[in-house]
């Protein structure tokens, strides 16, 4: 072996060694392992609500880039990660640019795998038959997508093309069409048509019952024992409780004192000389009875 066809080897390997770092450093091509794509036509907004909620397949390399294409007449509204307290934080602002007629690309970083985006759509035409027309263009490959369509309340002849494979209930009376996919790939497209009738004007969380908080408070500002307030009705009713009450327990002690024998001396004779201390009473009427006493001198009755 030659001088020059070793410097030629001892540069192959240098070559290779510098090449290798770069080629381990790389990051892999984003994937998603699961995305969850939530459409809520009218539900807090005259316009439609569009959440992604996805996971990355990468497990470290983090902050990772993200890019999503969103419609060209939609508003972003947030970006954000879920951290290990499942928490959802907010990202770094997102850059937003245009692309194309139909489309704006967004794109953030996100620090963890599990993450959110959202934005609002002013795509629903028509009144008071309505049409909204949801396109996603996917740039990155999906293992798992799952489509959920909210149907917005007082609404009807509620309709999806392609028809939901299944249809749950919600909360506040909201039904849910749900499609499921088993892959989606890069660059692959995604479109369903949502048609229904709806001639209220208000967004759907306008015709939510809000939960009670509070009781509503006494016109006296009387407050029960449990703390709630009472109306006046209330109020008569257990006042006139307390009185009855008071009156009831006096007569019970009326009752109970004239039954009670008294501590007291006989009458005295007409001599004036103190009378003997009763050692007994009369069980009928209770005066006095002296030693002798077989009747009682009041009543009569026979001694006990």
């Amino acid at each position: 072996m030659n001088v020059r066809h070793i410097l030629s080897v001892w540069r192959a390997i240098a070559l290779l060694a510098l090449v290798t770092p770069t080629l381990a450093f790389a990051q892999t091509p984003e994937r998603l392992t699961q995305l969850d794509i939530a459409v809520w036509p009218e539900f807090d907004d005259p316009r439609a609500l569009v959440q992604f909620d996805g996971t990355l397949a990468a497990q470290d390399g983090y902050p990772r880039e993200l890019v999503f294409l969103i419609p060209v007449s939609a508003q972003l509204n947030a970006t954000a990660y879920q951290n290990e307290q499942k928490e959802f934080l907010n990202t770094e602002p997102a850059t937003v640019t245009v692309e194309g007629a139909n489309f704006k690309r967004v794109t953030f970083k996100t620090p963890k795998p599990n993450f959110h985006l959202e934005y609002y759509d002013d795509a629903i035409q028509g009144a008071p038959d309505k049409v909204l027309n949801f396109v996603y263009q996917a740039l990155l490959p999906a293992d798992s997508v799952q489509v959920q369509i909210q149907q917005p309340l007082k609404s009807d002849n509620f309709k999806t093309l392609p028809a939901a494979a299944l249809i749950s209930e919600g909360m506040h009376g909201f039904k849910y069409h749900l499609f499921n996919y088993p892959g989606l790939a890069a660059n692959q497209d995604l479109k369903l048509q949502i048609a229904y009738t709806k001639t209220d004007p208000n967004p759907s969380m306008q015709n939510v019952t809000p939960p009670v908080t509070s009781n509503p408070t006494a016109p006296s500002g009387a407050l029960a024992d449990n703390g709630t307030a009472l109306n006046t009705q209330q109020i008569f009713l257990l006042v006139g409780a307390t009185v009855a009450l008071a009156l009831g327990l006096l007569a019970l002690w009326m009752w109970y004192t004239r039954r009670q024998p008294r501590l007291a001396y006989a009458g005295a004779p007409s001599g004036g000389k103190r009378a003997e201390r009763a050692i007994a009473f009369c069980s009928q009427c209770g005066n006095g009875l002296r030693a002798g006493d077989n009747f009682c001198p009041k009543c009569g009755a026979k001694r006990k």
